[in-house]
């Protein structure tokens, strides 16, 4: 009697220890501000902005113990906007990430849609070397000057472990935007980088290419490399990047006038300070690049600087204050993107 008392036991305490072993977490973002910005050949506008420290979304995401130091897990994330609740993205239910990962002393590997290295979206990227990020306006960000890679669906990642403080991570993407055609027609994404992370000081290197076969271009080619390193208080940022033949320009869009096969090159550099004052942090940045239109050799500059200031209200809620300011010349001199400035002040919470 004793042995089937302790058998059913065991049978019993089975699922439980199993449920105990994998976990689900409900997680987002919400943040708005008021703003005022002002494009060149435009009015100036004062309205209510979503996602400027981050993008405001919702997520889920989940792992599962195998044993032996390997696990299985999910991230579903989605992007709104929070002043009027639409999708971030149209016809995508989880816009910002969806991921099956599988990890283990081997390292990791991850399947879905994610952002790719130089994005400063999602889990893998490695963007260093700017205190804005991606975060604030593209009048004062790195994404006035940088070409960051985007997020990308069909991906497969490879994270190794970490040996001496640095990581290395490859992405492959397989059909950006689809594959419902031939494998040799799609536009491809690959990414090889290196991430250091040690204390105060943070390096990361990076070299992607995108083949452009559905446009029939030539290929684009990104080197990029940033840093940053703590003193106490005191914190310093640094960045550059190399694009070569890209169809896409900063801030996220193509030319004003459409690029040919064999887009633009361009050289960019970043470096910023911040100072913690107040309870808060306060930073500025200042970008540059110059770079040419490969067809007809226009060329354009691009300045633009940016600062803020950050006061933690709690763990998880922020308010900020920031200005930013940009100008390009040449080629760019009449698109309100690269001509604007901003002003803003906003609240970021997080659950």
């Amino acid at each position: 009697m004793m042995k089937r008392i302790l058998v059913s036991a065991i049978i019993a305490a089975a699922p439980i220890n199993a449920y105990a072993e994998s976990n689900v977490t409900l997680y987002g973002v919400i943040d708005q501000a008021v703003a005022v910005t002002k494009h060149k050949h435009e009015a100036a506008k004062v309205r209510i902005d979503d996602g400027i420290y981050a993008g405001s979304r919702f997520g889920i995401k989940g792992t599962e113990d195998l044993g032996n130091g390997n696990s299985v897990g999910f991230i579903l994330e989605q992007g709104f906007y929070a002043d009027s609740g639409d999708a971030a993205f149209e016809g995508k239910a989880f816009s910002r990430e969806s991921l099956l990962q599988a990890k283990g002393k081997w390292g990791e590997v991850a399947f879905g849609r994610a952002g790719g290295l130089s994005s400063d979206c999602g889990t893998y990227t490695i963007l260093h070397g700017s205190a804005l990020w991606t975060s604030y306006y593209t009048d004062g960000n790195v994404a006035g000057v940088f070409v960051t890679s985007d997020r990308m669906d069909n991906m497969a990642i490879y994270k190794s472990p970490e040996f001496a403080n640095t990581t290395v991570t490859a992405m492959y993407s397989n059909g950006i935007g689809g594959d419902d055609q031939k494998w040799s027609h799609n536009d491809h994404y690959y990414g090889i980088g290196l991430d250091f992370n040690k204390n105060e000081t943070v390096f990361s290197v990076m070299v992607e290419m995108y083949d452009n076969k559905d446009l029939k271009a030539d290929k684009t080619y990104l080197v990029t490399l940033g840093g940053q390193q703590g003193f106490g208080d005191w914190t310093f940022w640094a960045g550059y990047q190399y694009a070569k033949d890209s169809q896409m320009m900063p801030a996220w869009k193509a030319a004003p006038t459409g690029l040919s096969a064999s887009g633009v090159t361009q050289h960019a550099v970043t470096a910023a300070i911040g100072y913690k004052v107040f309870g808060g942090e306060w930073k500025l940045q200042g970008n540059y690049a110059h770079g040419k239109v490969n067809e007809n050799n226009q060329k354009y500059n691009i300045y633009s600087v940016g600062t803020v200031y950050e006061y933690p209200l709690s763990m998880r809620t922020q308010l900020y204050a920031y200005a930013g300011y940009g100008k390009a010349n040449k080629y760019l001199k009449n698109d309100g993107d690269f001509n604007s400035w901003t002003a803003c002040l906003g609240i970021s919470h997080s659950f």
